[in-house]
């Protein structure tokens, strides 16, 4: 997979100065570390396939850092403003075609070019707000130079509208968006797990606490789910920590495709991830699992050692409404129908074998 490389060269003096740029104001940059969402995860795996690259992205940029809210194909969460080859597409305002990198003297002695990921092609169009002020990119790369062609061309404007349209629609989408924009962005920043770009332990708290209140106002239930990869210890000690991360973003990527815009994923720590299911009484929570439990196991997933296929257990638990109980130990009792499903598990072979 593509990662950012640590010998970085000289920025090109070319490259357009934040000062000269008139970014968005919130409520648009409100994305700004906010988790991985399937509406915008589909639009970059669409370009990915349709302009044939193996990088494609939807980012927001502020003064001082780009966020990737997808970038499918590329094991990043974010890059400091200066570093962005985005700079180009805000400089113009419009789309911005990169043929050869290496041979544009603007980009040729880039970071991103020079070094890994070795960038050779790049196009981008600027996502704005309301007002026409640029709030970030919509951008795919490939690592051989390369000529868009008039059809390519249209379907990269396409995409782009798409993700303009996702971008901009931000504040109507999501229940807990209203919630996240109040946290503030710092906080926010420390909410997010940086190798799943899903909300971490700490996030899943926090936004635990505000579902529960939410569905008391409601007089729903939530419900609640444990995932726990299976054998994810032989993964690690098998093929590595590298291809053990591949892995774990992958698992996060294919809970998001499994969920509805209103239920919340979080990574709790190692490889258990947590799932608020809104308005999850037991019937409701129960079909969420199985529609997440296909979306996980549906095809192994692709590493760099090759294609493993993973298996996930389960443990939920159902919040009454109004029930007086914490998050932690509703976290507990889902963890502890994890561990009852996880021996029930492997006790059936055994008994199989009777």
């Amino acid at each position: 997979m593509l990662q950012q490389g640590n010998d970085a060269a000289p920025l090109s003096k070319t490259i357009a100065s934040t000062a000269t740029i008139k970014l968005a104001h919130p409520p648009m940059l409100d994305l700004f570390y906010t988790p991985l969402e399937e509406r915008f995860e589909r639009i970059t795996r669409i370009a990915r396939q349709a302009l044939r690259v193996p990088v494609a992205a939807i980012t927001l940029l502020n003064a001082d850092k780009q966020w990737f809210k997808s970038a499918s194909g590329w094991a990043i969460a974010e890059l400091p403003a200066d570093l962005s080859l985005c700079r180009l597409t805000l400089e113009q305002n419009g789309l911005q075609v990169i043929s050869d990198a290496r041979s544009d003297p603007r980009t040729a002695t880039h970071p991103l070019v020079v070094s890994k990921p070795k960038f050779r092609f790049y196009a981008g169009h600027p996502l704005t707000d309301g007002t026409g002020l640029i709030a970030g990119t919509f951008c795919v790369f490939d690592v051989k130079p390369r000529h868009l062609s008039d059809a390519d061309r249209r379907c990269l404007l396409d995409l782009a509208a798409l993700a303009q349209r996702e971008v901009a629609d931000e504040h109507l989408r999501n229940a807990h968006a209203s919630l996240t924009a109040k946290l503030g962005l710092a906080r926010r920043e420390a909410m997010i797990d940086p190798l799943t770009k899903l909300w971490n332990r700490r996030g899943a708290t926090v936004l635990a606490e505000a579902a529960c209140q939410r569905a008391d106002r409601t007089n729903a239930p939530l419900g609640l789910a444990v995932f726990d990869l299976d054998e994810f210890k032989h993964i690690n000690d098998t093929y590595g920590h590298q291809t053990g991360d591949e892995v774990l973003r992958r698992f996060g990527e294919r809970l998001i495709a499994g969920v509805r815009a209103d239920d919340i994923v979080c990574r709790l720590g190692g490889d258990e991830f947590l799932v608020l299911i809104a308005d999850g009484d037991a019937t409701t929570l129960d079909a969420a699992v199985k529609r997440i439990r296909d979306a996980v196991v549906g095809a192994p997933i692709v590493t760099r050692d090759g294609p493993l296929a993973v298996s996930a257990s389960v443990g939920t638990t159902v919040r009454r409404p109004r029930e007086e109980t914490d998050v932690e130990a509703l976290i507990e009792r889902a963890d502890r129908q994890l561990i009852a499903s996880k021996a029930d598990r492997r006790r059936r072979p055994a008994a199989g074998r009777r």
